[in-house]
């Protein structure tokens, strides 16, 4: 298996390549082999698997970025502000993500300060890249795959990936099973591609877009929740909604709301109920008021533990 830095060389080959790509560069195979000391198959495969979603075409025996694509440094604000988001997030990927990220969005930007800060924290999966670039490519061919997950062979149908509170799953149709799963990425092993090719289905792929966290449970029918959130954290509802279905179905003169969503599961909604206690009530269904309150009476104890300690 190729180490950490083997892995780090690969995405630092790419982001210089893209770089230059998309500063008009015309690229040449056997100049790029020299440069990075690999074989031309291993550029030519750059190119031909790894980078090809990428606006680039060839033109001989060089590549170069298709008209229209490449960058120039003259931006408009609401470019420069997209590209620091997108610098803050690869930041929180991995200290080398975020050095390569940096040093490919430095030859697009011209040389200001970054007025934007994210504490947004994404889990390092660079050292899958490998992985990674396998699966996308199965998920935009719609080719089966196969991989060892938990000591299991598992044969899929891979829909996304995603990332759930900054941890990366891969979100599948499990065909021996007859389930839609999501497996963490970091325990997958051993990928192979399939001939196979699978017809992607609609409702399989719009589950997703439901989900709170991880605990979601794409088998699973979705159920009505009635929440109450008290007027002291009423303002972030209305700016963030807790989930694409949340729909504010009343407004208390307190300002104070009731909102309505679907959840999978008791657990799927609970992480989120956890994250504003004491301010969110379940008002229905109420099962799930029951289980809120044992976790909001768990919630309290360790307060108590806190400040006894």
């Amino acid at each position: 298996m190729a180490n950490q830095q083997s892995y780090d060389k690969i995405l630092t080959r790419f982001t210089q390549i893209l770089r230059r790509l998309y500063e008009g560069e015309v690229l040449s195979v056997s100049e790029l082999a020299k440069e990075f000391n690999v074989s031309t198959k291993t550029i030519q495969r750059d190119f031909n698997e790894r980078l090809y979603h990428f606006p680039i075409e060839k033109v001989g025996r060089k590549w170069k970025m298709s008209q229209g694509h490449s960058i120039v440094k003259e931006r408009t604000i609401q470019e420069k502000q997209v590209i620091e988001v997108l610098e803050n997030i690869a930041n929180g990927i991995s200290d080398t993500f975020g050095a390569n990220t940096k040093n490919l969005f430095s030859k697009i930007q011209n040389p200001t300060d970054n007025s934007m800060y994210s504490k947004t924290i994404i889990e390092d999966i660079t050292g899958n890249v490998e992985l990674l670039f396998k699966i996308e490519d199965s998920i935009r061919n719609r080719y089966q795959i196969s991989f060892y997950f938990n000591e299991k062979l598992r044969h899929v149908n891979p829909y996304k990936i995603v990332s759930f509170d900054g941890f990366w799953y891969l979100y599948a149709y499990e065909i021996l099973s007859d389930k839609i799963k999501t497996y963490y990425f970091n325990d997958i092993r051993s990928v192979e591609l399939s001939d196979s090719v699978f017809i992607v289905q609609e409702n399989i792929a719009n589950a997703l877009k439901n989900s709170l966290n991880a605990w979601f449970e794409p088998n699973a029918k979705p159920f009505k929740i009635l929440l109450h959130v008290k007027s002291e954290i009423a303002k972030y509802f209305y700016r963030r909604p807790l989930c694409a279905t949340q729909v504010i179905i009343k407004e208390y003169e307190d300002g104070s709301i009731d909102i309505e969503l679907f959840a999978t599961s008791e657990k799927e909604i609970l992480l989120e109920i956890k994250k504003w206690m004491p301010n969110l009530i379940v008002k229905s269904p109420k099962s799930l008021a029951k289980a809120s309150s044992d976790v909001a009476i768990e919630f309290i104890n360790a307060q108590i533990g806190t400040l006894s300690s």
